[in-house]
């Protein structure tokens, strides 16, 4: 009988399904990504970013992003290359997702602080041609629209695209990003 039952009980544990715990107020998480510049020719233009994230209520989250940008311009046979260091900090927005949240779509807004540094701080190219402005204190906003997917309750899969708005910049003052990324909730 005790047999009969440890196994009716074990049986309906198997079968019952469970839900992983997401988005819940409070919760952190930390994120890595990894996006490109796409309208760049040379595919070595790139950004790093890694942070925390913190969930609020609905879905929505608070993020806070140090980042790394590498580009190239190029010049007449030279490329030029831009460093830039920025931190990203913002609220994302939950806008629509499945009904058990797997999948969600989010709208994020941000401010941008850092530095620029073009052509590793010299002035002169090689042409002997002289660069006007070689580092910046830059500052502006961003907006980023992803899609999350949760692969477990604990790691979601991100794809994302950003808007970006750099005032004192060197260089573009507009850019725009398309990115992949993993997140760890704990």
């Amino acid at each position: 009988m005790y047999t009969i039952f440890l196994t009716v009980i074990f049986m309906l544990t198997v079968s019952i399904k469970t839900f992983a715990q997401q988005m819940i107020p409070k919760q952190k998480g930390v994120e890595l990504s990894y996006s490109v510049f796409p309208n760049s020719v040379a595919k070595k233009n790139y950004n790093i970013a890694a942070g925390i994230i913190s969930y609020a209520k609905n879905g929505n989250y608070l993020f806070a992003l140090a980042e790394y940008n590498k580009k190239y311009y190029e010049a007449v046979d030279y490329s030029i290359p831009v460093n830039t260091y920025l931190f990203n900090g913002g609220y994302s927005f939950y806008l629509l997702g499945d009904d058990m949240r797997n999948v969600n779509v989010n709208l994020g807004m941000g401010v941008l602080i850092g530095y620029e540094e073009i052509n590793k701080g010299n002035e002169m190219l090689h042409d002997g041609s002289l660069i006007s402005e070689t580092e910046n204190f830059i500052y502006g906003v961003t907006s980023k629209l992803s899609v999350e997917l949760y692969l477990t309750g604990h790691f979601v899969f991100i794809v994302n695209g950003q808007l970006r708005f750099l005032q004192n910049s060197g260089l573009n003052k507009i850019n725009t990003l398309c990115g992949l990324g993993l997140r760890y909730n704990f």
